[in-house]
């Protein structure tokens, strides 16, 4: 799903509530006896679900929050701590719970996120200019926010739910000449950062499992949102034209890449490409995450 397609709050539930659909039918597919087994990842499907409520609660709080005037920054959230120490105390805190517990939460919270939405208008959700008294964010609009928070993230554990029930090896149910099938990139999504890519190999299209490769154009003035991914790397090779990137800490740092060049990004590293040139930049992307939509955790 192409988030860019989404353009108002029926569209936008419609998606929420078809991939939350797709989420507890894959749990649903899980034998009880397994519910507690550890992925690849060393999470279980409770520790998952526990997770996936964990955000979403952000969410509502945080939409709340704005709703109400409060200060979100005095809500029992580590929002200055990286992602995965988040998770991390998320996991310790929740993994002992029952299964019920956790799935009780898990519903609860979802219903509380329809609820807080209700009253929201389609310019509530989309209008940048709305965003700091929906979401006390002035730099991404709520749609980014929400989005990335329900249906991106019912889609990223949908998958790796799927992936690990029914093997880890996908090619394997593939003989003769689907086993090493030819992708090619007729189709884009937009990522969450702001760029638009080609479709090319991933975990959705051919059950990659540790790599994603897609196609990327960048025509002139096109400039990402400030971002980093958490867990996973990048490498990048320019096919044509040139891109500039300020990078680092405090994107304090700033380079031009030429065609022909490759480009390395590690995991954690904030960074914003733009196209200041009058030529469009084409580019490929490998990435550690086989998901479509990476991670993305927005600056």
């Amino acid at each position: 799903m192409n988030p860019t397609a989404i353009t108002t709050k029926t569209e936008l539930l419609q998606l929420i509530a078809t991939t939350r659909t797709e989420l507890e039918a894959a749990v649903a597919s899980v034998p009880p006896e397994r519910r507690e087994e550890a992925l690849p990842s060393g999470l279980s499907v409770k520790d998952l679900l526990a997770h996936v409520a964990f955000w979403e609660r952000y969410l509502v709080d945080r939409l709340a929050a704005a709703q109400t005037g409060r200060d979100f920054a005095a809500l029992p959230y580590a929002v200055d701590a990286e992602v995965d120490s988040i998770n991390a105390l998320v996991y310790a805190q929740h993994h002992s719970q029952s299964w019920d517990v956790v799935w009780f939460d898990f519903e609860d919270v979802h219903r509380r996120l329809l609820v807080v939405l209700d009253p929201f208008t389609d310019a509530d959700i989309f209008d940048p200019a709305r965003s700091l008294a929906v979401i006390g964010d002035d730099q991404h609009t709520a749609f980014d926010h929400i989005y990335a928070e329900s249906a991106e993230h019912f889609i990223e554990h949908t998958s790796e739910i799927k992936t690990w029930l029914h093997g880890a090896d996908p090619a394997a149910t593939r003989t003769g000449a689907d086993l090493c099938p030819i992708v090619r990139p007729n189709s884009t999504y937009a990522g969450l950062q702001g760029l638009n890519y080609w479709g090319g190999v991933s975990a959705q299209n051919v059950g990659a499992q540790a790599i994603c490769m897609h196609l990327l154009k960048m025509p002139p003035g096109a400039r990402a949102k400030a971002h980093l991914h958490e867990n996973h790397e990048t490498v990048i090779y320019l096919i044509s034209g040139k891109v500039a990137m300020w990078y680092g800490a405090h994107l304090e740092q700033h380079q031009i890449m030429h065609a022909g060049e490759f480009l390395y990004i590690p995991a954690g590293a904030p960074h914003l490409p733009y196209n200041p040139f009058d030529e469009e930049a084409v580019a490929v992307l490998a990435r550690t995450d086989p998901n479509e939509q990476e991670s993305v955790r927005l600056l």
